[in-house]
Order: C-alpha cells, then structure tokens, then sequence
C-alpha cells in the first residue's frame, strides 16, 4: 500500500521537475534524441526552438495539473485505482500536447 501511495505521489511532481529541466535547458541543436521531435519542428532551426519552447511550456501546465489532479483523485477515489485515474490524465495530457504545439508551429509559419 505504501509503495502505491509513494508511486501515486511522484508521478505529478516527477514530471513537473522533467518539465522544468525541459523548459530550463532546451535542445540547442536539432537531434533525435532530446526535446520535440516531429518532421514540422525538424525542418528547421527556428522551427526547432519555437517547437521545444511551446512543448515545454505545455508539458510544465500538463504537469501542474496532474499534481492537482491526483490530490483530488486520491481524495475522492483513493486507494490504487486514483493512480490509475491520475496517470491517464497525465497520458491524455501529454498527447494532448503533440497537436497543441503542431498547431502553434503552423499558426507562425513553420
């Protein structure tokens, strides 16, 4: 049980800290190891930066919020399923940052 509780806690802050890390020391070159990686942030190096820059930001909110919202899923369900609860929302919200950032490379021209 205490393990489940540890795993349910850090999930949200664990996250947030990689998002900081992200959004502190961005990929300076284009790779493919490290930072958003997708054809349209590829193409070029403005392109690259404006991607990363957006996707960080994003992935700090989607972060934050998870920390919220395992406080409330914890609170209201408990127990092991409010892990799973919490986890799928921080997924939806990470997936849910891969179009938010395409279409905000799109509305400034790359």
């Amino acid at each position: 049980m205490y393990t489940a509780l540890l795993a349910h806690l850090l999930i949200g802050p664990l996250m947030l800290i990689l998002g900081y890390v992200y959004y502190r020391f961005p990929p300076k070159k284009i790779n493919h190891l490290y930072g958003y990686r997708t054809p349209r942030s590829m193409r070029s190096l403005g392109a690259w930066d404006c991607g990363n820059q957006y996707s960080a930001k994003a992935l700090l909110v989607v972060s934050g919020l998870t920390c919220l919202a395992q406080i409330i899923f914890y609170t209201l369900i408990g127990g092991e399923s409010s892990i799973l609860w919490s986890a799928s929302f921080l997924v939806v919200g990470l997936v849910g940052v891969i179009p938010l950032t395409e279409i905000h490379l799109k509305k400034n021209g790359f």
